[in-house]
């Protein structure tokens, strides 16, 4: 997950870039970067970098790493080497250090500052060779998310072997790593090149940022003894910057210190609420009717899950924890608990509006009590995303909560970087709420800073088999808006999605049909290049759910313009009949393209003529006795027609052998 700073400048969802040329202190125009897909199997998209993300790393605006000598040994390995990894947590600073890095190359004095790109790996090991090397180039590559298979042995001589070329051909890399994954024999092999990166100075980085914020007057206020625990912790950049905000949403005092309750309270939001949240978890029962510590540390979590939810939804979420837990709770043991009212204020819940909240005066309370579950709880991590899910799929939860507590949860775990979160979420919404699984993912896949981690999940998710609702999931997103505005991104995850799903499978065949509907052109390409470069067996799961929607027959028909694309769709249907055990799926499809071809709606000689070609063997003719029937129009009819050629040709090819024979 990239590093998530504080901008006022945020892009918009979606928004697309150009990329400039940033050196020190100056701004050069640059082209316009289009994303071009190669739609192989795996490849390496090459992104504009946000100008927000340039803005970070000027002269005005950057902060080092504590240790500057640390820095000075990546800028001596990159001219050293052509490449660097900086290994650092993310939300250290460390993606606006390498971009620094790269702004600052100089390759010589008159060759203008590198033309910097982020690179987007689709791939399910590292692939270094499928990096790209354009001369005036820098080129950023982060690996915190490792891909599906480990590493090879030797990623770190072929990212020697690319650095150098880089050297003399005018390209340069620097590569973003976990401390925690980068570990191994690759990592062993690159070690010439690898840099521990720490943050910078969080008070620094702290008033320089609120100065450019036009909020310099409060740097005093970073002073006070209510942050002196955080600037001792020095926290990384990402914390400090969202210190930051914390700091410029404080109401305005004109030019009076503040109140010191208001500084207290700003360090609070900061660290998590964690004395409030401390009090709402170790509230013992006082008296008779009170909820017990256990039942009011269940309201406490469903309140959060379900901030601004209605008071039974809340309710009902405990107590679904509760049940989890295995306590009782029958009408025996609901009726001789807590009353309600007394259950929502032991939790500090207030109601308004007939829904009911957190304190709201504690900004950012709700996501700060779920972050300290699963800080606090490590080992029940699992059983937590479980009972979340649930409350979202539970049918008498009205949609408008379940829809709560789904964005709650994809919040939860881009925040925490947790992929489990994301696949609890993928494998137990189903049905009806299916749908708001959908939505949560799409957008956070195409926000400009969480949505590279999302879309890798997706990604994973697609290229292994994955369970039946997680990859119906990735479907669903790929064939909505995903798909819409990035094609590209849905057609690769798609493919093997479609691969490890039933021959047919409707979700597949609607997704490829929306695509297909929105960005025909793009499908015809990938379709194309897929069949040149992958096995047959690869694709037939993809060509099948194409050919299963009117459109896609359509397109798949008109793809056929010369003898390799004629040889690519007669394999195709060849090979899915003789698979004995999708033939009854295979010869529906069959019997449409014929009602079709009938109707008009396919172009009747073309599919005639290519069918024929399908059912020439004799291992497969036999198959067309299913259309034959002896009324005097057979003959006439479309699949006499196929027939007729199909025996005509046999008849033809065998002649032609004897004769050559």
């Amino acid at each position: 997950m990239p590093d998530l700073a504080i901008h006022e400048d945020v892009p918009a969802l979606g928004q697309r870039y150009e990329q400039h040329n940033h050196g020190p202190g100056q701004s050069i125009q640059g082209v316009k970067v289009d994303v071009h897909n190669n739609w192989n199997d795996e490849y390496v998209r090459e992104l504009a970098v946000p100008d927000a993300d340039f803005a970070v790393c000027t002269d005005a605006r950057y902060v080092p790493p504590r240790d500057i000598g640390r820095l000075r040994e990546a800028e001596r390995r990159l001219a050293r080497y052509g490449v660097v990894v900086l290994t650092a947590p993310p939300g250290s600073g460390r993606r606006t250090t390498a971009l620094r890095l790269l702004a600052t190359t100089v390759l010589e004095p008159s060759v203008p500052p590198l033309h910097l790109l982020d690179l987007e790996p689709e791939w399910s090991e590292v692939r270094v060779g499928q990096l790209p090397k354009v001369s005036g180039h820098g080129y950023l590559l982060d690996l915190t998310e490792l891909p599906t298979n480990e590493p090879s042995d030797r990623m770190g001589s072929r990212l020697r072997d690319y650095g150098s070329d880089g050297l003399r051909k005018g390209w340069r890399l620097v590569v973003l790593a976990s401390p925690q994954s980068w570990r191994g024999r690759w990592a062993e092999t690159a070690v010439d090149f690898t840099v521990s990166l720490p943050s910078p100075d969080a008070r620094i980085l702290a008033e320089r940022e609120l100065t450019l914020r036009g909020a310099g007057d409060r740097a005093a206020w970073l002073d006070d003894e209510a942050f002196a625990d955080i600037w001792a912790a020095n926290p990384p950049a990402q914390e400090a910057c969202r210190l930051v905000g914390i700091v410029a949403r404080m109401p305005h005092t004109y030019g009076q210190y503040p109140d010191r309750k208001l500084l207290a309270d700003a360090a609070d939001e900061f660290q998590g609420w964690h004395a409030h949240i401390d009090d709402l978890l170790n509230r013992k029962p006082q008296e008779q009717g009170q909820p017990s510590l256990l039942a009011n540390r269940a309201t406490v979590w469903a309140g959060a899950l379900l901030h601004g939810g209605e008071p039974g939804s809340v309710l009902r979420a405990a107590d679904a924890l509760l049940g989890r837990l295995a306590v009782p709770r029958g009408a025996k043991d609901v009726l001789s608990d807590a009353t309600s009212s007394r259950r929502l204020e032991a939790g500090r819940l207030t109601p308004k509006g007939g829904r009911v909240f957190h304190d709201e005066d504690k900004h950012g309370l709700p996501s700060a009590i779920l972050n300290n579950l699963w800080r606090e709880f490590p080992t029940q991590r699992a059983l937590c995303s479980e009972w979340a899910v649930s409350v979202a799929s539970d049918p008498d939860v009205p949609e408008e909560d379940a829809r709560l507590v789904t964005r709650r949860l994809l919040e939860l775990a881009t925040f925490r970087h947790d992929g489990a979160i994301l696949e609890s979420l993928a494998t137990g919404l189903d049905g009806a709420r299916k749908q708001l699984a959908t939505e949560a993912l799409t957008e956070a896949a195409l926000d400009p800073h969480i949505g590279v981690y999302v879309r890798q999940r997706l990604y994973a998710w697609s290229r292994k088999a994955s369970s039946p609702r997680t990859l119906g999931l990735v479907i669903a997103v790929c064939g909505g808006e995903l798909g819409r505005k990035e094609p590209g991104l849905a057609l690769t995850r798609l493919r093997w999605a479609t691969v490890h799903t039933l021959l047919g499978c409707v979700d597949a065949v609607r997704a490829f049909r929306a695509l297909i509907v929105a960005h025909p052109d793009a499908v015809r390409e990938a379709t194309k290049t897929w069949f040149d470069k992958s096995a047959l067996d690869q694709i037939l799961p993809v060509f099948f759910a194409i050919a299963s929607s009117d459109e896609g027959a359509a397109l798949l028909l008109d793809g056929v313009k010369d003898e390799a694309g004629r040889d690519q769709f007669v394999r195709a249907w060849q090979q899915l009949l003789l698979n004995e055990d999708s033939r009854e799926t295979v010869d529906r499809q069959l019997t449409r393209w014929g009602r079709l071809a009938d109707e008009g709606r396919l172009p009747h000689g073309k599919l005639v003529d290519l069918l024929a070609d399908v059912y020439e063997p004799d291992v497969l003719r036999s198959g067309l006795n299913r259309f034959y029937d002896e009324s005097p129009g057979f003959l006439e009819s479309f699949w006499g027609h196929v027939l007729g050629e199909a025996i005509q040709r046999r008849r033809r090819r065998r002649d032609g052998a004897q004769v050559y024979g």
